[in-house]
């Protein structure tokens, strides 16, 4: 096997745990539809998809919400529903990633909005110490910055010739199958995680660490 050079990451739950239905059930307190038929982890309403390519503003993304919410709910309200996905920051994660990055050029890539960026680098912040979860890679990609989303080939295309990586050199990993089968048609070697609890292990088999 080809030793990787370079390793990319999604950061939902691969790097850090998440729960789409602990959201859906914050926003059910304040909704006056099934907010399931909103946002999912499969499917959405098309302005989530502008928000995380910051083709709208926050206050443009609460104002749409709002037509599924109570009237009256507050900036405030929303914004802690939509935090409520997040559910860990592993410590054990952030240490490999630090030690990754000694021996790898790493990257996170990753489809996220402003709010939730705003929350993860708190969090590096408060819990970590860092200065921003970008921080713990080389690079980040987010498509908040950059106005490209995954699965669309433009990101992976986007990062590749940025940085200056063959492909071939490349490890991803993502816990969307529509994601890592959009990286491997670029003959990045991509992997679906399946179980968040199972980085190191995929890590260790693949010997990257």
């Amino acid at each position: 096997m080809q030793p990787f050079k370079n390793l990319i990451f999604d950061l939902g739950e691969v790097i850090i745990d998440i729960d789409y239905r602990q959201t859906i059930t914050a926003f059910q307190k304040l909704a006056v539809v099934d907010f399931s038929t909103v946002v999912s982890y499969s499917a959405q309403n098309p302005v989530f998809d502008w928000y995380e390519k910051g083709q709208v503003t926050t206050g443009f993304f609460f104002d749409e919400l709002r037509k599924y919410l109570r009237p009256g709910t507050t900036d405030k309200e929303i914004e802690s529903a939509w935090n409520a996905i997040f559910q860990d920051f592993s410590p054990q994660k952030i240490e490999l990633l630090k030690q990754l990055k000694t021996r790898y050029n790493t990257f996170a890539l990753s489809n996220i909005n402003e709010i939730h960026l705003a929350s993860i680098d708190k969090a590096a912040q408060t819990k970590f110490g860092g200065a921003a979860f970008s921080n713990f890679f080389q690079a980040a990609y987010y498509s908040n910055k950059i106005g490209l989303r995954k699965p669309e080939p433009e990101i992976y295309a986007l990062l590749l010739e940025k940085e200056g990586l063959k492909a071939g050199e490349t490890f991803f990993v993502d816990d969307k199958k529509e994601n890592v089968e959009a990286a491997c048609k670029f003959g990045i070697h991509a992997y679906q995680l399946t179980n968040r609890n199972n980085l190191q292990g995929l890590l260790a088999e693949l010997k990257i660490i």
